[in-house]
């Protein structure tokens, strides 16, 4: 988990906000330790850069997230295309490369110092989530899976425009059921991604270098957003255009009282984000 995601999750609990964002710093350092099993002597500094990063983004990247947050609301009463809604999803694409740029310099000195024992460890939790995620995606069935995809997305949207009507659960539901998803294709290129990761921290941990580990850890992060798998990428590009497009129609099924909900939660989360802003 990254700042930037915890924050975006953050806008599906506007009561919670505020209170959420407060604690991310202790949230991400639970969250690491969880992963590499931090010794004693990693733990100070570990926590004094998720700090500094917490001021950083608070400074720094919450304004962008207001003005995203303005646009979006700008868009809400209206119809909308597919464009705008990948438009969106890039905008916030950027924002959280821009995070993970902020804190690869700390990322890298912690990466290069990981023994062995802690990336066994590391390891061992990706076996885990790994189990979880083959329980959920790869060993359901198809009509399993599609159920679960549909109770999530209609949790998320009913939270944003109140209850969907039988035809708007309708264009959901043929959304994700036409959808090019392939949770095996995907689940490889988690497995790539996490023998990437581990292999990249071997090699920043030899490296003897902090500008060395720097550019092993940045040359990763390129390759987990672009993946080298030329099959991958264009799968994926299909699948983000196909949920903006999806997106679109269940949005423009929307009436008037359910676009107006919309607007005002999004009014909601810009206070909140301003009132975060504001505080030091």
């Amino acid at each position: 988990m990254a700042l930037g995601v915890l924050a975006l999750v953050c806008l599906s609990a506007c009561s919670t906000i505020k209170l959420v964002y407060n604690q991310s710093d202790d949230l991400l350092y639970w969250w690491v330790d969880a992963y590499v099993d931090l010794e004693a002597d990693q733990k100070p500094s570990t926590r004094e850069a998720l700090s500094a990063l917490q001021r950083w983004h608070r400074q720094q990247q919450l304004p962008e997230y207001v003005a995203l947050l303005q646009k979006t609301r700008s868009m809400a009463l209206h119809d909308i295309t597919p464009g705008q809604v990948c438009a969106v999803t890039e905008e916030m694409k950027t924002s959280f490369l821009g995070l993970l740029r902020q804190i690869e310099p700390a990322a890298a000195r912690l990466g290069s110092q990981l023994k062995p024992p802690q990336r066994e460890h590391m390891r061992q939790r990706y076996d885990k989530t790994n189990q979880e995620w083959r329980s959920d995606w790869l060993d359901a069935s198809a009509d399993k899976r599609l159920r679960y995809r549909n109770k999530q997305a209609l949790k998320r949207l009913e939270d944003f425009y109140g209850r969907l009507d039988e035809p708007q659960r309708e264009v959901l539901n043929h959304w994700l059921a036409s959808s090019a998803f392939d949770p095996a294709f995907s689940y490889a290129e988690r497995e790539r991604r996490q023998a990437d990761s581990l292999q990249t921290l071997q090699r920043m941990a030899e490296s003897g270098s902090p500008n060395t580990a720097q550019g092993l850890l940045h040359a990763w992060t390129e390759r987990a957003f672009h993946s080298p798998n030329e099959s991958y990428r264009t799968y994926n590009q299909a699948l983000w255009q196909e949920n903006c497009a999806g997106f679109a129609k269940l949005h423009n099924s929307t009436t008037p009282a359910q676009r107006q909900r919309l607007a005002e939660t999004l009014r909601g989360y810009e206070t909140d984000l301003k009132t975060l802003i504001a505080q030091k």
